[in-house]
């Protein structure tokens, strides 16, 4: 009922969806007719994120509260994940990310993952994604948004046929492809050759070499300091982060003569096409700006065409120095779990165990036992 309100406004008040109360002041009848639509629009909508958000209202909210949990280059890729998941159309006009989150069923999430995988979604791609889309899920339970999780126990699809990365893009070369490589890196005069020698006689990441400063090569004790590595966030911008991908990546790699001839080379560069001094980054686009995974690879795909080898990325680089140390040092893989920067030694087990396992074929055929 409209009252009075210090005589000059009409004053009503009215009862919100969440059972709180509201008051509108208006002039006249035309105002508080807008101003009560403008209220009750405002009201449910407030209501909706509150009590009954969308899959994507939702999916803001979860984000917002692991800002300060996770990086910006984690939060990048998982949103990444779960869009193919949220883009699914699910009917006419309607998409999977559109519904309300208390409308989701489990059959609704089993219907999205088979179309993604009728588009040629890989499995072991879905499994990642559908298990962020459980731990969004699982967190909705837990702040009373949901009363349960449709995703919980959804079983995982079973593994195709596709190679992994580690047998394909991401393999060691063999001391052929490698020579055939670098010859054509040489032959066409790739502004990338130094990055391409630096990391194959290093094993560190694209990233860790992009993010390298004089300042971290220690000449005097003969050590490559790796401190940080080139992240990106959420909007894809590229950046020079303030620490490595994990607490281990941060290590001491030994300076041989090779690697700092690379140094050298590069620096020398550097100054040729920039003009620069020894300041700045080491390795750097051909813009002169911060060095992009992507350029890189895309360099790598070009020089394969050339030496007719199969396309690798430049992650293979440090699979290559590990497999090549795993081979003449397979006694000191403690060491080489060190300069890589694995969390734990049985990391860099379990990604070479096939050296191992030759190593030990080989073993076992010199050992000579006589019994007679």
């Amino acid at each position: 009922m409209a009252k009075k309100y210090k005589g000059k406004y009409e004053r009503t008040r009215i009862t919100l969806k969440s059972g709180k109360t509201k008051d509108i002041y208006y002039k006249n009848k035309d105002e508080m007719v807008e101003k009560l639509k403008e209220a009750r629009e405002k009201d449910s909508e407030e209501y909706q994120l509150l009590y009954n958000p969308t899959l994507n209202q939702y999916y803001q909210h979860f984000t917002e509260i692991r800002r300060t949990e996770v990086k910006e280059s984690t939060l990048r890729s998982q949103k990444s994940q779960f869009k193919q998941i949220t883009d699914v159309e699910m009917a006419k006009g309607i998409k999977f990310g559109d519904m309300h989150i208390k409308d989701i069923t489990r059959r609704n999430i089993e219907d999205a993952r088979q179309k993604l995988l009728d588009q040629g979604k890989s499995p072991q791609g879905l499994n990642i994604a559908f298990a962020h889309l459980n731990h969004v899920l699982n967190t909705a339970t837990i702040d009373e948004t949901i009363k349960r999780n449709p995703c919980k126990a959804l079983k995982q699809l079973k593994r195709d046929d596709t190679p992994v990365v580690s047998d394909t893009t991401h393999r060691a070369l063999s001391e052929e492809e490698t020579i055939r490589f670098f010859e054509a890196a040489k032959e066409c005069n790739s502004y990338y050759y130094n990055v391409f020698r630096f990391m194959i006689k290093t094993g560190m990441r694209i990233g860790e070499v992009g993010a390298l400063y004089p300042t971290d090569i220690d000449r005097h004790k003969g050590f490559i300091h790796v401190r940080r590595t080139v992240r990106r966030n959420e909007a894809g911008r590229f950046y020079i982060g303030d620490d490595v991908k994990t607490s281990s990546g941060k290590r001491d790699i030994p300076l041989t003569d090779d690697i700092l001839q690379v140094i050298r080379d590069q620096e020398k560069n550097n100054h040729t096409m920039f003009g620069l001094s020894k300041d700045g980054l080491i390795f750097r686009s051909v813009e002169g700006n911060i060095m992009r995974d992507y350029s890189v690879d895309r360099e790598i795909a070009r020089i394969c065409r050339k030496a007719d080898i199969e396309y690798f990325s430049s992650h293979a680089f440090r699979n290559t120095y590990a497999t090549r140390f795993m081979e003449q040092r397979p006694q000191d893989f403690k060491i080489l779990s060190e300069i890589l920067g694995h969390k734990d030694v049985s990391i860099t087990l379990n990604l070479y165990t096939h050296v191992m396992t030759e190593k030990k074929v080989n073993a076992m055929k010199d050992v000579v036992i006589r019994i007679g």
